[in-house]
């Protein structure tokens, strides 16, 4: 009985990492309800199964897992404690209070200015923990890491397959709806070009260091370079065709979304990748070196074909880029004058509006356009911090498993890429907050953590 609830939940998980980019790379509230439910219900049949039978090197898997865990759930406990009327009535927001005297009825003081927004973020964020928690546990099998890495693969190439399709195709939809923006610009299911184009580089990425996996064993096998081909020709070369094919529609589609910060994003994220086979002596030095020269020219040219769009995105400056400029400016002000508190986790809509001067009021901001400094509107300046200490403690445990393992490094190499892509882009835009984006990058990330909790024999330790 245990076995079959992990496969349910095992298969569950890859279901909603195939589905999730579908309804419009999941930015719609039916679709991040449905993906929050489909984590939560995942997570406890998974408990369920460990109650009846614990698996192998529990109490190691959550020895390594414990730090950013409690960090993340600090974070937790203090949102709750934002949305939750009258905990702590003498930091909520004066805003309470002149409704209700404007309103005459008592209303019960909270934190957020927005309690029901406030909840619905969480909820998105508790299932980001739950996909990534899901990841690293199922992960530690080495054929589940194997299947997991293969099935992202195929599932980002069949997005930018059709992606590109459409787009070569002429035709301005998103499944069967009417592009409202971007025309002329790839987003495959996606409504935000930047959005796809950061899901699309963490596919490239993929795509690479499957492709590195799987040829590994001849590339490190020594003799002259005609010899390694040879061997690559003799049948390895024939299983590599999914990454091949992945490498191809993934960069293709990278570059056809113009999107300048998701391309340069994306690229450093594939320096980082091939840096990190190179040193970690992944490959030999000489086909490293030969990558990583191959991935410069491959990005100059790319730029050079990928058509005018890509170029005049990054040739000028236009109002709306000085605009956001300056819409920094007023978030970190805006920000500042509740630092400890913040305005309440997911309610910067609502919560920027009496911040917006003449410049910005023309325009409606939904979102900052920045993720740090969204989330220390948010949370304040505690929880970005805190936040950030979580995800620094995965980054890091990555790059020490990459360069300490003899195997399984390309599992951790994508995870430490992925991070890079997101973390560079969530500079200029928002990207990890759609939800299909972001359960992607902690599937990957989670998958890369799992292969630091077991051995060189690919077992869970005890």
């Amino acid at each position: 009985m245990p076995e079959i609830l992990r496969k349910i939940v095992f298969y569950g998980l890859l279901a909603l990492i195939a589905l999730a980019p579908l309804p419009f790379g999941g930015n719609v509230p039916w679709a991040w309800s449905l993906m929050s439910l489909w984590v939560g219900v995942l997570v406890v049949v998974d408990a369920v199964a460990c109650l009846l039978s614990p698996p192998e090197g529990e109490r190691r898997f959550l020895k390594r897992i414990k730090i950013p865990m409690i960090l993340f759930f600090i974070v937790v406990a203090w949102i709750v404690v934002q949305a939750t009327p009258g905990i702590v009535p003498a930091i909520a927001h004066p805003i309470w209070h002149e409704a209700s005297a404007q309103l005459g009825i008592d209303l019960a003081p909270r934190v957020t200015i927005a309690p029901d927004l406030t909840w619905d973020a969480l909820m998105v964020l508790l299932a980001y923990a739950g996909v990534f928690w899901l990841s690293a546990r199922y992960g530690r099998r080495r054929e589940n890491a194997s299947l997991m890495l293969k099935f992202f693969v195929l599932v980002s190439t069949a997005y930018a397959v059709y992606g590109l399709t459409v787009f070569f195709g002429g035709w301005e939809t998103i499944l069967w709806y009417n592009k409202t923006a971007y025309r002329g610009d790839l987003t495959s299911t996606f409504i935000n070009r930047n959005s796809y184009a950061t899901y699309a580089a963490i596919g490239l990425v993929a795509s690479i260091l499957y492709l590195v996996k799987i040829l590994a064993r001849d590339l490190r096998g020594g003799g002259s370079t005609r010899q390694i081909i040879r061997n690559m020709a003799d049948g390895t070369l024939a299983r590599a065709w999914l990454p091949l094919v992945g490498i191809l529609s993934t960069g293709t589609a990278l570059m056809l979304t113009h999107s300048r910060a998701g391309f340069t994003s994306g690229m450093i994220g594939v320096f980082v990748a091939l840096l990190g086979l190179r040193f970690a002596k992944t490959l030999p030095v000489r086909f490293g070196n030969g990558l990583i020269a191959g991935a410069v020219l491959l990005a100059v040219g790319g730029f050079a074909i990928s058509g005018g769009g890509l170029e005049e995105r990054f040739g000028y400056l236009d109002s709306s880029q000085r605009n956001r400029m300056h819409l920094y400016d007023q978030v970190l002000t805006a920000a500042s004058q509740a630092s400890a508190t913040g305005y309440g986790y997911g309610t910067f809509e609502p919560g920027f509006r009496l911040f917006k001067d003449l410049r910005l009021s023309g325009l409606t901001w939904n979102l900052a356009h920045n993720s740090y400094l969204e989330f220390y509107f948010g949370t304040g300046l505690y929880g970005l911090v805190i936040i950030i200490c979580a995800f620094v403690c995965i980054f890091f445990g990555l790059v020490k498993g990459a360069f300490l393992r003899v195997h399984d490094t390309t599992y951790l190499i994508t995870g430490v890429s992925a991070l890079t892509i997101v973390g560079l882009h969530a500079l200029t835009d928002f990207s990890i907050q759609m939800p299909a984006m972001g359960a992607a990058l902690v599937f990957v990330a989670g998958l890369g953590y799992a292969r630091i909790i077991v051995d060189t024999k690919g077992r869970s330790r005890p």
